[in-house]
């Protein structure tokens, strides 16, 4: 018996989600596939390749790698598939379409779409953190571009979803290519009774002194540093306060007549107006990325035009809730 190519994926997908369940799930199949396919592995190769407990399942030493491998080979593999594919137009693995994404009200659209081009394969789904390039104090550039790089150098993507600011931070690395789905200002929500509700757009100065409520979490991590690097840019003093999620977050904002950052289009709160803010610094683009040598590169620049029609925010600005 050998290696076969679906033990690899299986291994990936268990790494990723770090359950079986999990990996069947992005997989499309049972777990007891997914059980069989990693007893299949160790047997042949006579390694334990994943320790599993009550919290999950978790890749050995030699599972990490066997995966380092499979990272190599895998992607090779997906290319031949797709170059051999009818059509002529090459499309992701049969198996699966990983597209990674920062929060975005366009992520439905992008996966409805991507599915409409591509009907026989699953999408997997994937936070990205670090996609949005900030510089550290004014030293310069951080390193969140050239993580999104390694992401799809590892074969761990074949799209991703993020912002970016020409304002804020540098451009993409020269390895990637994309296409603008919108281009969008940062909102601030507001009380009805606040003195901005309702203004066809304020200004970062018009927030000079105000409470701007900022919601916790790895989810709102990137509007945090965006709201919070413009601010500093524009020289406007505010209180930042923080809460645990976003409904408290709307709730304190609207108890304490404060004003609640956020990026288009947030989910409708009662009694919570946004209006967008009219600042460059508080511009940014929301992206469809991919590796300009990947299969991709063939088929994702026909998807963002078909979001791009789509999505309402490519209207943007003039948005006032």
């Amino acid at each position: 018996m050998k290696v076969e190519v679906q033990d690899l994926r299986v291994l990936r997908a268990v790494a990723d989600s770090g359950s079986l369940a999990g990996a069947a799930r992005a997989l499309g199949v049972h777990q007891a596939a997914v059980t069989r396919r990693v007893q299949h592995l160790e047997r042949v190769t006579g390694l334990v390749v994943l320790h599993r407990d009550h919290r999950g399942a978790y890749l050995t030493g030699a599972g990490r790698l066997l995966l380092r491998c499979a990272d190599e080979l895998l992607p090779r593999i997906d290319r031949l598939l797709a170059a051999g594919s009818p059509g002529g137009t090459p499309g992701p693995a049969a198996e699966r379409l990983r597209i990674g994404a920062v929060p975005s009200s366009a992520l439905p659209l992008v996966t409805a779409r991507a599915q409409a081009l591509f009907p026989s394969a699953v999408i997997e789904l994937r936070t990205v953190t670090g996609a949005y390039r900030e510089p550290v104090g004014d030293s310069g550039p951080d390193d969140s571009g050239a993580a999104l790089l390694s992401l799809f150098r590892l074969q761990r993507l074949d799209l991703a979803v993020v912002r970016h600011s020409a304002v804020l931070g540098g451009p993409l690395p020269d390895l990637l290519d994309s296409a603008v789905l919108a281009e969008e200002n940062l909102l601030v929500g507001t009380g009805e009774g606040h003195r901005l509700a309702r203004r066809p757009s304020v200004a970062l100065a018009d927030l000079e002194g105000e409470r701007c409520l900022l919601a916790g979490g790895r989810r709102h991590a990137v509007l945090r540093r965006h709201f919070t690097a413009a601010v500093r840019r524009a020289d406007v003093g505010v209180g930042l306060h923080w809460a645990p999620d976003e409904a408290e977050a709307a709730a304190i904002a609207c108890a304490v007549r404060g004003v609640l950052p956020a990026y288009p289009f947030p989910a409708p709160a009662a009694g919570v107006v946004y209006v967008p803010l009219s600042d460059a610094v508080t511009r940014h683009e929301l992206l469809l990325v991919w590796p300009s040598d990947g299969p991709a590169a063939a088929w994702a620049p026909r998807l963002a035009d078909t979001v791009r029609a789509a999505y309402p925010g490519a209207a943007y600005p003039g948005w006032a809730g």
